[in-house]
């Protein structure tokens, strides 16, 4: 029974991680005119994920998030803690795509993409270990206000990340 409720749950999310990749491939930029259509289309998925909540009655059901979805798909994709260099800019347009990148975090992103310079194309770098050295350091520098919440946020969706990574099975 457990596991027939995981598996529903496992496709639920799957669908509705379809469903939220198909809106953000066929968005197009916010006019007045496609409004109604987008409000349209966001209330399409919630209403699929109050569907989904309200089949699994039950009050032990966890349902994630849309953003943990996300951040999970995203995480089965790319590896924060060594990141092939080729990867960077597919890694950011992945982020922006699920709109898991705000506009204050996108900045502080450059740190990111700084560390990679004079690096192989074959290297891996540790974007997780670059923001968290990088939000230490501004604490310690005492940066500005913006500049420290721009660094804190990536570093919180790169913790997120990273926590969200599968784990491989170790062979006994």
């Amino acid at each position: 029974m457990a596991s027939a409720v995981a598996s529903n749950q496992q496709q639920e999310a799957a669908m509705l991680l379809s469903a939220l990749s198909n809106y953000l491939q066929h968005q197009h930029a916010s006019t007045a005119a496609n409004a109604d259509t987008d409000a349209v289309k966001v209330d399409a998925v919630a209403s699929t994920d109050t569907k989904a909540t309200e089949d699994n009655a039950s009050p032990a059901a966890y349902v994630p998030s849309n953003r943990a979805v996300l951040v999970s798909a995203v995480a089965s994709e790319f590896n924060i803690q060594a990141l092939p260099v080729n990867e960077v800019g597919g890694f950011q347009a992945r982020l922006q795509q699920y709109g898991l990148l705000s506009d204050q975090a996108l900045n502080a992103l450059a740190l990111v993409n700084t560390a990679r310079e004079g690096l192989a194309e074959d290297d891996t770098i540790d974007a997780l270990g670059i923001i968290d050295q990088a939000k230490t350091k501004f604490d310690e520098l005492g940066a500005s206000y913006s500049q420290r919440k721009q660094v804190s946020q990536l570093h919180t969706l790169f913790s997120n990340l990273a926590s969200a990574r599968p784990v491989a099975k170790m062979v006994s």
